[in-house]
């Protein structure tokens, strides 16, 4: 495996990771403790970090991708399932995160119950684009 691949493959299952995490054991203990009120508002205060930080990782394979061939010897392009994943993940986070949560920080309280169904639409497309770019990388 090349230094690019490394960095990709990293950066892809620290993404993939943190979407595993958040949505199957930090949202459910949220909201299993606290209540559906109290948990909506603690994970509007994380959702501007999760959605950036998806976009940093998502920034660090594309960057080498795009860079890769000047950069390191042997970086190759990425197959077009992995480029797509991506690209699905990038743009959910995105719209998430500079569309949705000022949406949501706008209407205060009330606004997990209005967003949320969207929310866990964009993170699916996120879940599902960025396992499917990690599985297209490493086959």
């Amino acid at each position: 495996m090349t230094v690019a691949d490394t960095l990709v493959v990293g950066a892809l299952g620290v993404w993939l990771g943190s979407i595993v995490f958040f949505s199957f054991v930090a949202a459910p203990a949220l909201f299993d403790q606290l209540g559906k009120e109290r948990a909506g508002d603690a994970v509007n205060v994380v959702f501007p970090r999760y959605y950036g930080f998806g976009l940093a990782t998502a920034a660090v394979a594309l960057a080498v991708w795009l860079a890769g061939p000047l950069v390191f010897d042997g970086a190759a392009e990425p197959p077009l399932a992995a480029a797509a994943g991506v690209v699905a993940g990038t743009a959910a986070n995105l719209y998430a995160r500079y569309v949705l949560v000022p949406k949501m920080e706008a209407a205060g309280s009330d606004a997990f119950a209005q967003y949320h169904r969207q929310s866990v639409l964009l993170n699916l497309v996120t879940l599902v684009g960025v396992a499917a770019a990690l599985v297209a990388v490493t086959l």
